[in-house]
């Protein structure tokens, strides 16, 4: 499960000269996720008189912005957007669909322009502008040497380029790929002309690296390789690649079957990277196997699929890895990015961390050097497949501490009681379909997986606060039924995938007992939940006299030297604040859409602590009068 390829030397290498402590520089505010700010202006005692600052509205989605300077810059559909941090003034917008004019030859023959094979390449939009897609999805990065190079943004599009922009104008640099784009495609699908090539997540910049994954399809048996590749920010060369699925001569190959490794889709990967400046470490959570839902066809642990794998950030080689789900057919990738965290152990030593959550509600806290558990995990039996053919993994790791963040199976009494009808209806349900407890994979029959694979941990990862020691993790606890169908694997060979519905009532409740979501605290020195809380609330239910009951939950949360811990999530367009020792909520203010993405803070020009959200409205920023 875990392998240590060489020993980690420490190299001290500078963080990017743009870290200031009043900043947001990445979307986990820091380089190591940790998505904590030592800004303390608004603290417990005065977070009740937090009030709206500005808002801009222009749509965007699960994005948070980075803030650098008193810059916010923030992508807005197909539009990367420069705000006035204090203010949210427009300082520069550049649109993305009308930045690159397509050359006649793109146009006759995109496909042979850009390199790849004919039916497929760098295509036109109907205007003859190079089609980039939009730089929304994920967010974007910023980079300078420090030295003769200004700061950049770099933005991994929808479409899949790689772009620099002039931080302070919003200008292309046209000197950077082609004509200013860097096509990711070209060595990357030239086999499957016919398949996408998505970035999964925004550029990590390490030293003048760009290092960048795709999101890779998760059917079908052949396909883009989800690869990660580094490339050079100055001349726009591939520097290194890291073969998810390793090839003959690697280590760990054979993990697949016989030629299962050859021409695979994927493993992609749907999260940033993280980067540990002192060691040149780059951690990467990668997706499932394809088909991800039958593994016949892959017999083994099929490496490096919903792994935590540690990189080389300036070569690429393998330092170590840790695999959370063997031979994945539960849909158990990982979901969220690696937190860097400096924690304090129980003999009150310092000990350098790294935590990955999962969709199964699992926290696990590994050692960032080795890859070893700091708190303990156990290969636990897990049921067997009655898929033809399957060979399930006869275990899988799980943390001892901590215990799961939520329940990882339903039991009867568990099943929701909130109106007779309701209830009848819900176990009407459960009595018909298969349940077999905790690791329950996907069936040739109807079955009850808890949690879903929406369950679990969220895309934001874990939060935590070096001056409590506490981890902050947001957890769903909701379920699914599900069956495994027939279907084609890359239009050639016959495969099963599965066919699901939520398990919920006739009004769309949960058919599980409360709580549907939950805000959580975590020590970090013994692994123990220090608190939990309700995250959200359906007020129609409140009303009824139904104690809070928290919603499904997509974003995350971030601590602040203040004391306080911010977080939206929820899925009854609430922002919120609470006391980060005790879980008390402290402010809510209501937003004009659900905010399913980690809020931001930052200090102003004008000297003031901001805080922000980023909904499908747009940007909404709070500050203290």
């Amino acid at each position: 499960m875990t392998k240590s390829v060489f020993s980690l030397l420490t190299i001290v290498l500078a963080a990017p000269v743009f870290s200031a402590e009043g900043d947001w520089y990445t979307v986990g505010g820091d380089f190591g996720h940790t998505k904590y700010s030592s800004l303390k202006q608004i603290t417990t005692a005065n977070v009740s008189h937090l009030a709206p600052a500005w808002s801009f509205d222009a749509g965007g989605g699960e994005v948070t912005p980075i803030v650098i300077d008193g810059v916010m810059y923030y992508p807005a559909g197909s539009k990367i957007v420069a705000l006035e941090a204090h203010t949210g003034k427009v300082l520069w917008q550049t649109d993305m669909s009308n930045l690159i004019p397509a050359t006649p030859e793109m146009l006759v023959n995109p496909a042979r322009a850009a390199g790849l094979p004919a039916g497929r390449g760098a295509q036109a939009s109907n205007n003859a502008f190079l089609r980039l897609g939009n730089s929304a999805k994920y967010g974007v990065s910023m980079w300078t040497d420090g030295g003769a190079t200004p700061p950049r943004i770099v933005v991994a599009t929808t479409g899949g380029y790689l772009i620099q922009l002039d931080a302070k104008t919003g200008a292309l640099y046209k000197d950077f790929g082609q004509r200013g784009a860097l096509d990711l495609r070209i060595n990357a699908m030239e086999k499957f002309s016919s398949s996408d090539y998505t970035p999964g997540m925004l550029p990590t910049i390490y030293k003048n690296l760009a290092i960048i994954a795709p999101r890779t399809g998760e059917q079908g048996r052949y396909g883009t390789p989800g690869d990660a590749r580094a490339f050079d920010l100055g001349t726009g060369k591939e520097v290194w690649r890291f073969h998810v699925v390793p090839h003959p001569g690697e280590p760990n190959f054979g993990t697949w079957g016989l030629d299962g490794w050859q021409d695979r889709r994927g493993p992609g990967s749907w999260v940033p990277m993280t980067v540990d400046f002192a060691s040149g470490t780059i951690f990467m959570a990668t997706g499932n196997a394809t088909d991800q839902d039958y593994g016949a066809p892959r017999p083994g642990d099929n490496l490096y699929s919903s792994s935590l794998v540690a990189i080389d950030a300036a070569t690429g080689k393998l330092r170590w890895y840790f695999q959370t789900t063997h031979h994945d057919i539960y849909d158990w990738d990982l979901n969220s990015p690696p937190v860097l965290a400096d924690i304090t152990a129980n003999d009150g030593k310092k000990v350098a961390a790294v935590l990955q959550n999962t969709k199964q509600g699992y926290l696990f806290v590994l050692d960032r050097v080795t890859g070893k558990p700091i708190l303990p995990i156990e290969e636990r039996p897990v049921p067997p497949s009655d898929a033809p053919g399957e060979v399930t993994s006869p275990t899988e790791p799980v943390p001892l501490k901590p215990p799961p963040l939520g329940r990882v199976s339903l039991s009867r009494d568990e099943v929701a009681n909130l109106s007779p009808e309701s209830h009848k209806f819900c176990l009407d349900i459960y009595d018909k379909v298969l349940q077999a407890g905790e690791g329950t994979p996907y069936s040739m029959v109807p079955t009850l997986v808890f949690p879903s694979s929406t369950g679990g941990g969220t895309f934001a990862g874990a939060t935590y606060d070096p001056n409590l020691n506490y981890i902050f993790v947001n957890d769903k606890e909701v379920g699914t039924i599900a069956m495994l169908t027939p279907q084609l694997s890359s239009n050639t060979f016959e495969s099963l995938a599965k066919s699901k519905l939520p398990f919920v009532d006739r009004n769309g409740y949960p058919c599980s007992t409360p709580p549907w979501g939950e805000l959580m605290a975590v020590n970090a020195a013994t692994g123990d939940i220090v608190w939990r809380q309700p995250l959200g609330e359906y007020k129609e239910l409140t009303a009824r006299g139904i104690p809070k009951t928290g919603t499904e939950n997509s974003g995350g949360s971030i601590a602040t030297a203040g004391g306080l811990l911010f977080i939206a999530a929820s899925q009854d367009k609430m922002f919120r604040a609470f006391e980060s020792r005790t879980g008390k909520e402290l402010w809510s203010a209501d937003l004009p859409a659900n905010g399913n993405a980690t809020p931001s803070t930052f200090l102003g020009k004008d000297g003031k602590q901001y805080v922000a959200i980023c909904t499908s409205r747009g940007v909404a920023a709070f500050r203290l009068p």
